[in-house]
């Protein structure tokens, strides 16, 4: 596991104070100090504040702020202070502070962002306060957007990749004997459980392109190319059209989609699934404690990978957490960092979230080795991707996301929406 190692060297000051003479006779008292020359105790130092932002959900919140309240119990000189904005504005509002000079000390973003960040010289790095032995801990490509020029700039706070969530009983009812192992048997199970108000599947393009990057790979897509000794844009080739355009069948010719998914999150396709409206949809680890508490679909659910294309894929997600260059606590926060990471904390985070663990040493506890459903998420991490993490990664990403959008919304063709978005990545990446 990965150890931040930022320890802080306190320097204890040993004050010695020696009286005077002896009296002149025995009786005579010691003389009495007077107030002005009395020594003071030495005052405790003020606490260091140091500031994180986040987005965390309400369940994450609340297990964070257990985290805050035991490492500052741990650690009386250092105070945590917590922004949580679950607004769409959380970008640019964290962009703003940066180049108004009022940065946080920690923040937590998407990988594609932490890229961007570290590109533009907003992160610091933590060279110094993590052991480079630590790095093995951690799932190959999860520190690919943290890197650059071999310093390492951040680290991942959760991992995440997607599977197939499907109602066992709604299989069952439709004499369906399993999971879809591949697109086929997605289409012809999805048109057997589409029927009255009950849809086959349910995918989204509410979060931009996380979502649909796996079938994108699974189909052959790549997203970037080489040429001339420059980077451009690869994802409107006929493989990247052919995945786009297999979601948009769902929707429009084999209708085993509900219309108007192309702006939709997670909740809005979570719910029918609950209901029993929808079928199947993907979605990561963190659906599982939540879907766990809904008694009423209790043993009717489970987890499987997700259908092959022409090759296996899904995607690495997760969040990341760097400390910003701005901070004037950087030692302070990489210590809050550390403790984060640290086996214990992460195990329960993990365990009371119903989240993959972070760090590969972790899978061998028993609790995660007996859980199906992570089990499930554990084997797909084998064929999980990142997302770019170039410099221009969040603005790829973000061009990318408004192409699916546009394509599932009917606003544009596959082909069409993919082209535009091309265009302008190839502006972006030229840095126009």
């Amino acid at each position: 596991m990965k150890r931040l190692l930022a320890a802080m060297t306190a320097a204890a000051l040993m004050i010695s104070a020696c009286a005077g003479g002896a009296s002149p006779t025995p009786s005579s008292p010691p003389a009495a100090a007077s107030p002005s020359t009395a020594a003071s105790p030495t005052a405790p130092p003020e606490p260091v504040t140091i500031k994180i932002v986040h987005q965390f959900g309400d369940a994450e919140s609340d297990k964070f702020g257990e985290i805050v309240a035991e490492f500052e119990a741990e650690n009386p000189t250092i105070k945590v202070e917590q922004e949580r904005n679950n607004e769409q504005n959380y970008y640019d509002k964290l962009v703003t502070t940066i180049l108004g000079g009022s940065a946080p000390d920690i923040a937590r973003v998407e990988p594609p962002k932490a890229a961007q960040y570290i590109a533009a010289g907003y992160a610091a790095k933590l060279d110094d306060f993590v052991a480079a032995k630590v790095q093995a801990d951690f799932f190959e490509g999860t520190l690919e957007p943290l890197t650059k020029d071999g310093s390492l700039y951040g680290v991942p706070q959760d991992v995440a990749v997607l599977s197939l969530f499907y109602r066992t009983d709604l299989f069952q009812a439709a004499g369906i004997g399993g999971p879809p192992a591949t697109w086929d048997e997605l289409v012809t199970a999805a048109k057997a459980l589409t029927k009255d108000d009950t849809y086959g599947i349910g995918l989204f393009g509410g979060w931009g392109a996380f979502e649909f990057y796996p079938w994108f790979w699974q189909a052959g897509g790549e997203m970037l190319k080489e040429e001339g000794g420059k980077l451009a844009p690869a994802f409107n080739s006929p493989e990247g059209v052919a995945a786009l355009q297999f979601w948009v069948d769902l929707v429009k010719t084999y209708k085993v989609m509900p219309e108007g998914t192309a702006t939709q999150g997670e909740d809005e396709v979570k719910g029918p699934f609950i209901a029993g409206r929808i079928a199947m949809f993907t979605s990561g680890s963190w659906s599982i404690s939540s879907l766990k508490e809904v008694k009423e679909i209790d043993g009717k659910w489970a987890v499987a990978p997700l259908p092959k294309g022409k090759q296996e894929a899904s995607v690495l997600g997760g969040m990341d957490v760097i400390i910003l260059e701005q901070s004037k606590h950087k030692a302070e926060a990489a210590k809050f960092l550390e403790f984060w990471m640290r086996d214990d904390i992460q195990l329960d985070w993990a365990k009371s979230l119903g989240f993959l663990p972070v760090r590969k040493s972790l899978y061998g506890d028993p609790f995660f080795k007996s859980d199906p459903f992570i089990q499930a998420f554990s084997q797909q991490l084998e064929v999980a991707r990142s997302r770019p993490t170039i410099a221009q990664a969040g603005e790829i990403d973000d061009l990318f996301g408004k192409a699916v959008q546009a394509a599932l919304s009917g606003a544009m063709t596959p082909q069409e929406a993919l082209d535009s978005a091309a265009a302008k990545a190839t502006e972006v990446l030229a840095g126009s």
